[in-house]
């Protein structure tokens, strides 16, 4: 198999498409749907590797690779019961939404139908699987989100990173002696990490890995899991934890030059740390108590002692050190 010759990039939007974005006295078209967002507490952007996400629920409203290049899945029409077995009838109401946003530019309009067409995707996810895990755990994430900003302990820039597999990301995932008692995926190329934020006291780069429940923590994609994603790929040594560090520094300044961002936002040049948020799913406190053991009890047997955990109340979205 031929090695990519691509270039990784990393996150950011390097391309000269996004001058006109980025500079905040150009004129673009994106400025005024960029605003939108950022007054909307629904919404969140997430810069990728030359494109950006707007997130509506934990679910990706729209994707933006330029002024005039939009996409997002057509399964969120699933939600209309007409369409939920017609696939070419769902994709065809995609390519008019888009077309028509290109022509019209009326993104409040677009946003409105969005969240509506969305909100009745999760509604009938819901009604098939009550206890979607995923589903639970991308609306805590988002809720984490708009949560944690500049005015509270943890300022969350990131949501679902994924190492790239290319050969030339500096970080790519690299199998590590793997401690007994932890279980890891067989086949694992490209981890993923819920959340990346800076910790406002000390400007630190922290990933975060989100639980919510004590079935979340055992087995695949368990607490051992992710303790040995991080440990072969962005904490495997100085330099992948610094390529790490420099490509989030790049997002921190592009989100600064969107007004995502405050210009005073720093991070700091420490190695990120690796952090568990664990949400309870119960506001009994002896039900807690007893999450919380079974918690303990396997970070203990996956050796993962060293890396704090952060616990959080059902229905409470604040990372906070003192909840250790």
């Amino acid at each position: 198999m031929e090695k990519s010759t691509e270039k990784y990039l990393g996150r950011g939007l390097h391309s000269s498409k996004w001058n006109k974005v980025l500079d905040k006295n150009g004129k673009s078209k994106l400025k005024d749907f960029i605003e939108i967002v950022r007054k909307d507490t629904n919404l969140i952007i997430q810069i990728r590797e030359n494109y950006f996400n707007v997130y509506y629920k934990g679910g990706n409203l729209l994707k933006v690779n330029s002024e005039n290049s939009f996409d997002f899945d057509s399964n969120y029409y699933k939600g209309n019961p007409d369409l939920v077995n017609n696939d070419i009838e769902r994709k065809v109401k995609r390519q008019n939404a888009l077309k028509k946003l290109k022509e019209i530019h009326d993104y409040q309009a677009f946003i409105k139908d969005m969240e509506n067409i969305m909100d009745d995707y999760w509604d009938w996810l819901e009604k098939r699987d009550s206890d979607n895990r995923t589903l639970h755990e991308k609306d805590t994430q988002h809720q984490l989100c708009i949560s944690n900003t500049e005015n509270s302990e943890y300022t969350i820039i990131d949501l679902e990173f994924q190492v790239s597999a290319k050969e030339e990301c500096p970080y790519r995932y690299r199998k590590t002696f793997r401690p007994n008692g932890r279980y890891v995926k067989k086949e694992k190329k490209s981890p993923r990490f819920d959340i990346i934020a800076v910790r406002n006291s000390d400007h630190k780069l922290c990933v975060i890995e989100l639980k919510s429940g004590t079935n979340a923590i055992y087995g695949k994609s368990g607490i051992g899991d992710h303790a040995d994603s991080f440990e072969g790929s962005i904490g495997n040594n100085h330099m992948t934890s610094q390529s790490f560090l420099d490509e989030m520094k790049k997002v921190i300044s592009d989100k600064k030059k969107l007004e995502l961002l405050n210009d005073n936002f720093i991070v700091s040049d420490a190695e990120p740390e690796f952090i568990y948020a664990y949400a309870f799913t119960n506001d009994d406190e002896k039900m807690k108590n007893i999450e919380q053991k079974e918690f303990e009890m396997e970070r203990k047997k996956a050796k993962c002692e060293k890396y704090n955990v952060i616990y959080l109340n059902k229905g409470d979205f604040t990372l906070s050190d003192k909840k250790h």
